[in-house]
């Protein structure tokens, strides 16, 4: 019987005490090629990427570059605001410029308006007293040119004036030529007793006609900031007063002598035609002017004769002159326009309120947006300041 020691291994395996030890080797060999493929692995950049240690937060470049980008992303939304905030702040002041703009349109607007009706109540007093051949006056005329004088005066700018007379005639006018020129007329027609309502019509028409015609062209139809419609209104009420002063000479006329040539009452029928189509557009503009206009109709004195009489002169059949009737009809038409007068006086307030208005908000507008605007500038270098230092936490 054998002995367990002297046994030997059949071939092909190995001893016990060498296995064990080789065994034991190779294991830790695999362990070790386990750790360095996971350190490799580590390492190895993701399929697609580039510069791996760039974009590695553990690596030091690659910190910056993950600081850098916390603190733009966070920044995109601030500079977003800042853009935003500046052009809806543009925006705000290019509205209050239109609306100075247009504060500056209502100014010239008033001064002309004035002027044009100093002018129309000169040249109803310059008719009366030229019709009347100097017997009667409703109104002491060194009064009433020291009026006109002054509404001259209180111009701020004179507008280029041209003088379309009959024919080819043109004069053009600077303010001193121009006051030059009215004392001249005035002197005129005062001292001379062949002064005929012609004379009257023809001068103070084609310079009240040099005025609306400057006032038309300031007055911008399109503009946005919804003052137009008034403005336009008010120099539509301004023409149908100067067509109604115009229309209302020629009917004088028709009353004192008891028939129009046919010139006259073709002029006449034109500008009553004018003055009530004016009239109908200055109160469809504002409606408030309605209710103005229906509290004169029902409440002026002698309305109902004003369109009796203006039905006559319509028809224009041969009359006896009537010098008491002309008088009558001259004192009603003044009242009228004078009437027109008033509810032109109220719409320049509505005029002037309105505009203020928008200056008021605009400015609030333009105080808000400058204030939101240097809030954000101010807060933004903190935010980034903040969102920084909690990066920077993180990292360490």
């Amino acid at each position: 019987m054998s002995s367990p020691a002297n046994s030997k291994p059949p071939p092909g395996v190995p001893s016990s005490g060498g296995g064990t030890s080789k065994a034991i080797s190779d294991a830790g060999d695999l362990d070790s090629v386990r750790s360095s493929s996971s350190e490799d692995v580590s390492q190895a950049a993701p399929r697609g990427y580039c510069c791996a240690k760039s974009i590695n937060p553990a690596d030091g470049r690659g910190r910056r570059l993950h600081l850098l980008q916390m603190l733009v992303l966070p920044f995109i939304p601030i500079l977003a605001l800042i853009v935003q905030t500046s052009i809806i702040l543009d925006n705000i002041m290019i509205n209050r410029n239109e609306v100075m703009d247009v504060d500056s349109q209502v100014t010239i607007a008033t001064e002309l308006g004035k002027v044009v009706t100093r002018m129309q109540l000169e040249r109803s007093e310059v008719a009366f007293y030229v019709y009347t051949n100097g017997s009667l006056l409703r109104i002491n005329l060194k009064r009433r040119f020291e009026l006109t004088d002054e509404a001259l005066r209180n111009m701020s700018s004179w507008p280029p004036v041209v003088l379309q007379f009959e024919g080819s005639k043109k004069l053009y006018l600077d303010k001193t030529t121009f006051q030059t020129n009215l004392t001249k007329f005035r002197d005129s027609i005062i001292k001379s007793s062949e002064s005929s309502i012609t004379d009257v019509l023809s001068w103070y028409t084609s310079v009240n006609a040099a005025l609306l015609e400057h006032l038309t062209n300031q007055i911008k139809e399109t503009d946005s900031s919804g003052v137009w419609r008034y403005l336009l209104a008010f120099k539509n009420l301004l023409k149908s007063i100067e067509s109604t002063g115009i229309a209302s000479v020629y009917g004088v006329n028709y009353f004192g002598k008891g028939h129009l040539m046919q010139v006259n009452y073709i002029n006449y029928i034109t500008h009553d035609a004018i003055a009530k189509d004016l009239l109908n557009t200055s109160l469809n503009y504002v409606p408030q002017m309605k209710t103005e206009y229906q509290w004169l109709a029902h409440n002026m004195a002698h309305y109902g004769n004003i369109k009796h009489r203006n039905d006559i002169i319509r028809l224009n059949q041969q009359r006896s002159p009537n010098y008491t009737e002309a008088l009558e009809y001259f004192d009603s038409m003044a009242t009228y326009t004078d009437e027109l007068r008033k509810i032109q006086r109220s719409l320049r307030v509505l005029i002037r309120d309105y505009v203020n208005e928008n200056l008021r908000e605009s400015a609030n507008k333009e105080a808000l947006g400058i204030a939101t605007l240097i809030l954000v500038l101010a807060v933004s270098p903190v935010i980034i300041w903040l969102v920084r230092n909690a990066v920077a936490t993180i990292q360490v």
